[in-house]
């Protein structure tokens, strides 16, 4: 009876052991969930980054085009009020 016992026992500990292998399972399962949304909602924002640094980068050249186009312009008036000799 006491061989009984002790295996109606082990089956209790396994059985307990096995409930909280599972939930520890479930838990873990729903934070890899929670950090793969995560790391999703990261890639989103970073390609937004991306895409908003590749537009300033192009209104830079712009800019930069801009004033190398002004500065050869004043250095042509420049050039032209130097030939007048005023």
């Amino acid at each position: 009876m006491d061989k009984l016992r002790s295996l109606e026992e082990k089956i209790s500990s396994v059985i307990e052991k096995a409930k909280a292998l599972k939930q520890e399972k479930d838990n873990m399962q729903r934070r890899i969930e929670e950090l793969e949304g995560q790391v999703a909602q990261s890639q989103n924002e970073l390609n937004s980054l991306r895409e908003e640094l590749n537009n300033k980068n192009t209104e830079l050249d712009s800019v930069r085009n801009d004033k190398n186009s002004v500065a050869e312009q004043i250095d042509a008036i420049l050039g032209e009020l130097d030939s007048i000799d005023i």
